[in-house]
C-alpha cells in the first residue's frame, strides 16, 4: 500500500521589531501532534481548514478564520481534506501583547475567546502585519497594523482585556511629532521615534494622535509627503529628485500615492501645471 506523501511548504523567520517568530506555509496530509507553545500562539487560515482540538472539544478553522491559543494550552491539529491548508502563524509572548496595549502588571496570561475568531478587520490587520514581515515592508505601516491588532484582539477577544482611552489634551505633544514628521519626510521613521519626538509612550501617541488628525501617524507622513511632492513639482523639479526629496522608494513609489491621493499621476499633474 503506498503511503500519502506531504506536500508542505513553510517560511519561518523571527522578527525583532515585533518581538515574534512567524511562520507562513501550507500544509498537506499532515497532522500536529498534540502539543503546546510557550508562547500564544495566534494563526490565520488562508487557504483551506484544519480541525483543531483542545479542552475537550473539537473545532473547524476555515479560510479567513483566526485561531487564537494561549500559551501552554495543549492543542492537535489534522486536515479537513486532502487539500490541506495555508496559514499564517503569529508566536509572540504574552507578556509583550501586553505592554503593547498598556495592560501591564495585569495576570500574566490571556484568556482568549473562541479559539476560533471570525472578525474580517480583525484578520485583515494580522495579514498586513504579518506579510509586511516576511517582504520586509515600511517599519511604521508594521508597527501601527501590529498595534492596531493588538488593541481590537484584546478589547473584544481577550477576557477582561479592554484597554483605557488614554486620549486627553495631548494636543502640544501632537503638534510636536507633527512638525517632527514634517521636517523629517525624506526619512523613513518608526512609531517609535514618532512617539519620542511627541514625548509618550508608542499606544497612548498612536491613539492620541489618530483621535487628533483623524489619521495614523504613518498615513499622515505618507500624505505630507505627497503635499510636500506638489509643491515641488510646482517649482519645475524633476520627478525622480521630488521621489528622492519626499522618501518615496522611488519613482513609482511616489506615482502609485500620488495618484491614490491626488486622482491623477505626478506626470500628468506636471503638464497641466507647465
Amino acid at each position: 500500500m503506498q503511503q500519502r506523501r506531504e506536500h508542505n511548504a513553510i517560511s519561518f523567520w523571527r522578527a525583532r521589531d515585533l518581538k515574534a517568530e512567524l511562520l507562513s506555509g501550507h500544509f498537506s496530509n499532515f497532522s500536529y501532534d498534540i502539543h503546546t507553545h510557550d508562547t500564544a500562539c495566534l494563526s490565520l487560515i488562508t487557504r483551506g481548514a484544519i480541525r483543531i482540538k483542545m479542552r475537550g472539544q473539537t473545532f473547524t478553522a476555515r479560510q479567513g478564520d483566526l485561531y487564537a491559543i494561549e500559551a501552554d494550552e495543549p492543542h492537535a491539529g489534522w486536515p479537513v481534506d486532502s487539500a490541506g491548508w495555508n496559514l499564517r502563524t503569529l508566536y509572540v509572548d504574552t507578556a509583550h501583547l501586553r505592554s503593547l496595549v498598556g495592560t501591564e502588571g495585569t495576570e500574566s496570561s490571556l484568556d482568549f475567546m473562541g479559539p476560533i475568531i471570525n472578525d474580517r478587520e480583525l484578520s485583515s490587520l494580522f495579514y498586513g502585519v504579518h506579510r509586511c514581515s516576511q517582504f520586509d515592508g515600511p517599519q511604521a505601516d508594521r508597527e501601527e497594523q501590529y498595534l492596531a491588532f493588538t488593541t481590537r484582539l484584546f478589547e473584544r477577544y481577550v477576557k477582561n482585556g479592554r484597554t483605557d482611552d488614554v486620549v486627553g489634551s495631548e494636543s502640544r505633544a501632537i503638534d510636536m511629532a507633527r512638525r517632527f514628521i514634517d521636517e523629517s519626510l525624506d526619512k523613513h521613521l518608526s512609531l517609535t521615534e514618532m512617539a519620542g519626538a511627541a514625548g509618550l509612550p508608542p499606544f497612548r501617541f498612536y491613539r492620541a494622535f489618530e483621535k487628533s488628525t483623524g489619521m495614523t501617524p504613518h498615513a499622515y507622513q505618507r500624505q505630507a509627503r505627497v503635499r510636500l511632492a506638489t509643491s515641488l513639482i510646482r517649482d519645475n523639479r524633476p520627478l525622480s529628485e521630488v521621489a528622492m526629496l519626499t522618501g518615496f522608494a522611488d519613482q513609482a513609489h511616489l506615482t502609485r500615492w500620488f495618484r491614490r491621493m491626488m486622482g491623477v499621476t505626478p506626470g500628468v499633474f506636471q503638464k497641466a501645471i507647465q
